[in-house]
């Protein structure tokens, strides 16, 4: 099937259907105001796809991720190339949910909207669906095929891109047969709008009937999330994170508490181990306790993981920082690498259920007693482990430190 005709027949056929008088016309808000448009019958294949279409943004930069011998500006550099309006045509087609089921019991009852040039403006997945119907039904089932032979849609007037975003916005919100943008769809789009367009915040917020404030978050857990993918070698794969919204906004929220970079970016690299395998219990819970027992987290886990050393006297020499410094990063690099994952998850659960438990635990009048005998168990198990082989590198400092733990808790009673 045409994907669409050449701009001239498409605007011959307009300008000659536009020039018969009279006719049934259809009510449509338009730039601030309702105006009747005249109702029209066109062939299913005359119409091109919008390719700046919102709902399909987020798709158009996936697919250009997988292509990376495309430019940048391949959905925008020529709009009439009937590979592009293929390529469309299939991004348009994973997006169909019920559409081919509604259509295939039901005649079209919402014409589709036109610009003067014959690009779809609102509809785009709805002309999809009567194109897939009528690709796979013109030998099985000859009736429902010439039921789409012929759509209705009217026409917009010679407009500015604003007033066609501005329509957009609007019948995005209709709650009909078209389906809600994903999240990231939504932020994709407003992005797009933003550069291209240089949209403010306000005007944006305006147009879609958002707050100001709801669309520079929206817009900056795109940023974390584009940060994401890439980090785990998947970028502008959106699908992989539709279902991880609520973990971006956790991720950006926790991240903000913390005023140290290192300690941003450790706790933002243990944030995509969770999203990519989470512990037992939902996601947003895990991320804000993660936060809240950091220091400890990252104290356990310099235990277990094995970070690469670093000497001292070359490290200031080179980048004039301490050796706290240089092993921070080092740990931050090595918390960032998706191999150590399993590791990760596991020491972040043990955390966080020993910290349950202690507060649990500090409710009881044993409490005490309680993590003393503890403390005797792991110190008696600790000799009965000692031999040639172990790490006592450290150890010294840890014997001390409990020696004077010791007195402290003796000095008390």
């Amino acid at each position: 099937m045409k994907l669409g005709w050449p701009l001239p027949k498409r605007k011959s056929l307009l300008q000659e259907l536009l020039a018969i008088p009279d006719g049934k016309t259809y009510p449509q808000k338009f730039q601030g105001q309702i105006q009747d448009f005249k109702l029209l019958r066109v062939p299913l294949e005359m119409p091109k796809y919008r390719l700046a279409n919102g709902r399909t943004q987020a798709a158009q930069e996936e697919y250009l991720s997988k292509e990376a011998h495309l430019p940048n500006d391949y959905f925008e550099r020529d709009l009439e190339s009937d590979e592009v309006q293929t390529i469309q045509h299939g991004l348009l087609k994973k997006m169909l949910g019920d559409l081919v089921t509604f259509f295939e019991k039901n005649i079209q009852e919402e014409p589709l909207i036109l610009s003067h040039l014959g690009f779809v403006v609102n509809g785009n997945r709805r002309l999809c669906a009567m194109r897939e119907i009528c690709s796979n039904s013109e030998e099985t089932n000859r009736e429902l095929y010439n039921r789409f032979q012929y759509v209705n849609v009217i026409v917009l007037p010679p407009c500015d891109e604003k007033d066609i975003d501005e329509l957009e916005a609007q019948l995005q919100i209709k709650k009909d047969i078209k389906a809600d943008y994903s999240w990231v769809s939504e932020a994709c789009m407003l992005r797009k709008k933003q550069r291209v367009y240089e949209y403010s915040y306000a005007v944006l917020a305006e147009m879609y009937g958002m707050r100001e404030k709801d669309v520079e978050e929206l817009l900056d857990k795109l940023e974390h999330v584009d940060l994401y993918l890439e980090s785990r070698k998947k970028p502008k794969v959106y699908e992989e994170v539709e279902k991880a919204e609520y973990a971006f906004e956790q991720l950006r929220k926790f991240r903000a508490k913390f005023k140290d970079t290192m300690e941003k970016d450790i706790f933002t690299s243990l944030t995509y181990c969770i999203i990519d395998s989470p512990p037992s219990g939902r996601v947003y819970e895990t991320i804000p306790q993660v936060a809240e027992h950091l220091p400890k987290i990252i104290e356990r886990l310099q235990g277990e993981l094995e970070v690469a050393a670093t000497n001292e006297d070359d490290y200031e020499d080179i980048f004039g920082e301490s050796l706290d410094d240089a092993t921070l990063e080092n740990f931050a690099i090595t918390v960032s690498n998706p191999e150590k994952q399993d590791e990760i998850i596991e020491v972040i659960k043990d955390v966080i259920d020993e910290e349950k438990e202690r507060e649990k635990d500090k409710k009881s009048k044993n409490y005490v007693l309680s993590k003393v005998q503890k403390a005797n168990t792991s110190l008696s198990e600790a000799i009965v482990g000692f031999d040639k082989t172990t790490n006592t590198k450290g150890l010294s400092a840890q014997l001390d430190s409990i020696e004077s733990a010791i007195r402290k808790l003796k000095e008390m009673f």
